[in-house]
């Protein structure tokens, strides 16, 4: 199992128990809506923690301007509301082509 897959799994669990502690510890009662705002953020704020050390390395030692530039288009293509599978393909058209050119 390679680093990246181990933290991605790691990540999907820690979204996942922070997710399900709430509703079995309070039971019938509502969380406060501060609390709910900071777990909604949570797993975006890890995986593009995740994404950025993956993209630039240890101390931004392996950054690759041809992953970021295919990230960028794929989202943006995604903004669009292109199919996800059209962003991926976009991405990797993207950084294939700046790999080529850098």
């Amino acid at each position: 199992m390679t680093g990246m897959l181990a933290t991605v799994i790691a990540f999907a669990l820690i979204s996942y128990a922070l997710k399900s502690v709430g509703p079995v510890l309070l039971m019938d009662r509502r969380a406060p809506d501060r609390v709910d705002v900071v777990i909604e953020a949570l797993p975006p704020a890890l995986l593009t923690g995740m994404l950025v050390s993956s993209i630039a390395g240890a101390r931004w030692s392996a950054f690759d301007p041809a992953m970021l530039a295919g990230l960028c288009a794929a989202a943006a293509v995604w903004s669009l509301r292109a199919p996800q599978l059209v962003a991926v393909a976009v991405a990797l058209l993207v950084t294939i082509v700046g790999r080529w050119l850098w």
